[in-house]
Parts: structure tokens; C-alpha cells; sequence
């Protein structure tokens, strides 16, 4: 069951269906359609296995050097939270993120500025990227990427690709020092107990 919370200036919706009718709005060209405050909660039985909150829904300009281009307009997602239970559920959190890549239908590329994903339980999240953009073969884009370790470390990386369908979901890639680097995001964390 997939629960969406809407607050709209002086409305409140609740909608079963995903968070991205939103998206779709903004690629359809209605001009100045916004969202504020959108949740996305699916349950497996009562227990929630992802939640995807997002701030503010808008539509902005492709952006070349200090301009913005008022004839390429990009549906963008502020402040993303995504929470959920295992690797396994990712690819269910940003399934509909697939179809916001496919220049010869001439759709729009989706951007997800700080775009934050973690388990549910945890203190903070696995993984916080500045920006984020529907890459080729089911990845996702990431740039000035903050990670968090086991022992809770943060390490920094410019760029880096999320794969968020298929047998390598949860993995990160980057390149450091003309080597490539990988690291699966979602390891159970040591219990840290005595």
C-alpha cells in the first residue's frame, strides 16, 4: 500500500499512488505547478519499508555557465529524504526515476538537489549528494557526495554513480586517483554495544 501526503498553499491531500505524479506534472509544461512538503510512505504489512520525503517540487531553467535557459525547463526535487528498510527496496523507491531519461520520447531530466538516502534506524544517512540526475542503465548521478562509514567517518567525493536497478543495486562507483572505487551502501552497521 503506498500512502502520499500533499500540502498545497491552504490544501491537504492523501493520494494512493507514487510520489512522482508531482514530476509529472512540472514535465507536462503546467507552468508554476509546485508542491511543498510531499511524503511517500509504502508498507509491506504494517511495517514501512520506504519513505521518500521531499521538501519543495518545482519547475526550473537548465542552467549553462551563470544562465538559465528559459526554453529547457527541468523539473527539480528539493531536500529528498529517502528512507528504507534494505538495498532491496531501492530500486522500488526510484523505479519511476527510469522514465526521466529517455531523450527520443524528449522528456525532461529530473534534478534532485541534497538528495539524502539511509535505513530506517538510522541516526543519520548513508549516503548525501548536492545534486542528483537520472544516469543511463538504471544509475543516478551524483555530485559533492558525503558518505558516512561503519564507525560513522564522513569521506567526501566529488562525483560518483548510484546503481538503483538491477543485480548491482546499493553499489557507489567514483574514480579516485584514476582508480575505481566501489562500496556497497547498505551493510548492516556493526552494533556498537559493549
Amino acid at each position: 500500500m503506498k500512502i502520499k501526503f500533499l500540502n498545497l498553499p491552504c490544501l491537504c491531500l492523501v493520494f494512493y499512488c507514487p510520489i512522482f505524479w508531482a514530476f509529472n506534472a512540472t514535465a507536462l509544461g503546467l507552468a508554476g505547478t509546485r508542491a511543498n512538503d510531499v511524503t511517500s510512505i509504502e508498507y509491506n504489512g504494517l511495517s514501512p519499508v520506504i519513505q521518500i520525503h521531499t521538501a519543495r517540487i518545482f519547475t526550473d531553467y537548465e542552467r549553462h555557465g551563470f544562465f538559465r535557459i528559459g526554453l529547457l525547463p527541468i523539473p527539480v526535487a528539493e531536500n529528498v529524504q529517502i528512507q528504507i528498510r534494505s538495498a532491496d527496496y531501492l530500486t522500488n523507491a526510484l523505479y519511476e526515476l527510469h522514465s526521466w531519461d529517455d531523450p527520443s520520447a524528449g522528456v525532461k531530466r529530473l534534478e534532485l538537489r541534497t538528495l539524502e538516502i539511509g535505513l530506517f534506524g538510522d541516526k543519520q544517512p548513508r549516503l548525501s549528494a548536492v545534486t542528483a540526475r537520472v544516469g543511463q542503465n538504471g544509475t543516478l548521478e551524483l555530485s559533492t557526495v558525503s558518505l558516512f562509514d561503519a564507525a560513522d567517518q564522513q569521506m567526501s567525493i566529488p562525483k560518483a554513480t548510484l546503481q538503483i536497478a538491477g543485480s548491482s543495486t546499493g553499489w557507489l562507483c567514483w574514480n579516485c586517483d584514476g582508480q575505481s572505487q566501489h562500496v556497497f551502501l547498505f551493510k548492516p552497521k556493526p552494533d556498537k554495544t559493549p
